[in-house]
């Protein structure tokens, strides 16, 4: 369930979070359907939105991962510390983000797991 305060905290990073997506694969009207259909969870405070989901595994495993940040990096690394909480809440075994890998600098209690490369076609 979203509630109107966080959606309204969310609509202020709108334009950097739509910066943020390749328009090739993802829309910011598609991104705010999942947030709003609840697929995605939705994390705000003052500063900062970041947008997460919840993955599931074969084994019943479950992570949290990070789709998108935007704000003040203090404002937002509070944001994760509140998701990781609310993912171990849900059950959640693993937390991941995919970005750039600055983040790796930011966030010393992660590590890389693997590598995603990718190779334009067109």
């Amino acid at each position: 369930m979203i509630w109107l305060d966080d959606w309204q905290q969310y609509l202020k990073y709108r334009d950097e979070i739509e910066s943020l997506l390749d328009p090739r694969l993802y829309t910011i009207k598609w991104l705010d359907e999942q947030i709003w259909l609840g697929a995605y969870q939705l994390f705000t405070n003052e500063n900062a939105a970041i947008v997460t989901e919840v993955k599931g595994y074969p084994t019943g495993a479950s992570e949290i991962h990070g789709i998108v940040a935007a704000g003040d990096l203090p404002a937002i690394l509070e944001l994760i510390k509140q998701a990781e909480k609310w993912g171990r809440e849900q059950g959640c075994i693993l937390a991941s983000i995919a970005s750039r890998e600055g983040w790796t600098r930011v966030l010393k209690d992660y590590r890389v797991h693997q590598v995603y490369i990718v190779k334009e076609l067109g």
